[in-house]
């Protein structure tokens, strides 16, 4: 059966005929099979509705979105390293917020695993930055910071995709 569809008709090699669906019915899985076509399933309507494709919801998938939601404000904490201690610290605060509102957004729209992650982790990641700011602290420990933060982030990426795929919901692991 296919994943993202109904099918009206069917040729059954047991019987040679061509199944069609009863009325009432969507289609040939909703009248003659166990579980109904995979749009009833997940609520679309109408039925025979093909399920949007995630990956055009993406903003991983468009240049521009990525770049606003992710690469400027990466390169943002990079260039930050050089600033003065209070601009530094409000410069990553609002670079981590806007990249952990994006990946939560991102990940509600398109359901990208590694965005349910991500997400909480940059928001996360305010704390350390806080800190390193009201401690003045030195440079090296602002390098450290970044590393744990730009390389983590991968890290998440990498292994809740391998884990559960690209687009996955909460609540339905990679089958």
């Amino acid at each position: 059966m296919p994943a993202n569809a109904c099918v009206a008709f069917y040729d059954c090699n047991g019987c040679g005929r061509t199944l069609k669906p009863r009325p009432g019915s969507c289609c040939v899985f909703c009248s003659y099979g166990s579980v109904p076509c995979p749009p009833v399933q997940q609520g679309v309507e109408p039925c025979c509705t093909p399920l949007p494709d995630r990956r055009s919801k993406d903003w991983l998938g468009n240049t521009r979105a990525s770049l606003m939601a992710w690469w400027v404000p990466t390169a943002l904490i990079v260039a930050g390293l050089l600033a003065s201690l209070p601009l530094r610290t409000g410069t990553w605060i609002a670079a981590l917020t806007w990249m952990g509102v994006a990946c939560l957004l991102n990940a509600r729209r398109s359901g990208r695993t590694h965005c349910r992650f991500t997400g909480p982790y940059y928001l996360l990641m305010i704390v350390p930055t806080l800190m390193l700011g009201m401690m003045d602290a030195p440079l090296y420990a602002w390098l450290v910071l970044a590393v744990f933060v730009l390389v983590g982030d991968k890290i998440i990426w990498w292994a809740t995709e391998n884990a559960w795929g690209t687009f996955s919901s909460p609540s339905t692991p990679r089958g």
